[in-house]
């Protein structure tokens, strides 16, 4: 069954199922990645093509892993495992409370520095407790 395409208006969208070769931009990856059994529709038209939202979700989890960041899952685990609140772990690592929701929801991706931070507090959990320690000192 096809749909409208909504970006040339004819009826030949249709669903797709297989490979899917996503490219990077060029600063993260110049290899794509294929992504198999994965669903998306097409236009034979025009070519326009709509990824499913399981498809939009590996790809997100594959661009942490090639940035070298946790991903949103991972960081909610590592804040799970030390029993703490959204608020309490933003604190800890001394960011903003909406910040490190965002982070936990995929809605923006943490830097480098504070990814590291957070690996560091799943390696050894006491160690902002330490450092808040030290600055009282």
């Amino acid at each position: 069954m096809s749909l409208q395409c909504a970006s040339c208006g004819n009826v030949t969208m249709v669903d797709q199922h297989g490979d899917y070769s996503y490219r990077w931009p060029e600063e993260l990856s110049r290899k794509p990645s294929v992504f198999r059994g994965a669903d998306w529709r097409e236009c034979r038209n025009c070519g326009v093509v709509l990824l499913s939202p399981s498809l939009i979700e590996r790809i997100e989890i594959k661009r942490y892993k090639i940035a070298g960041l946790l991903t949103p899952a991972e960081v909610k685990a590592a804040r799970t495992r030390l029993g703490l609140t959204q608020v309490q772990m933003a604190r800890q690592l001394g960011v903003g409370d909406k910040s490190y929701t965002r982070w936990e929801n995929g809605l923006s991706i943490q830097s480098k520095a504070i990814d590291t931070l957070i690996r560091a507090v799943i390696l050894f959990p006491d160690v902002l407790t330490a450092v808040e320690q030290s600055r009282r000192s």
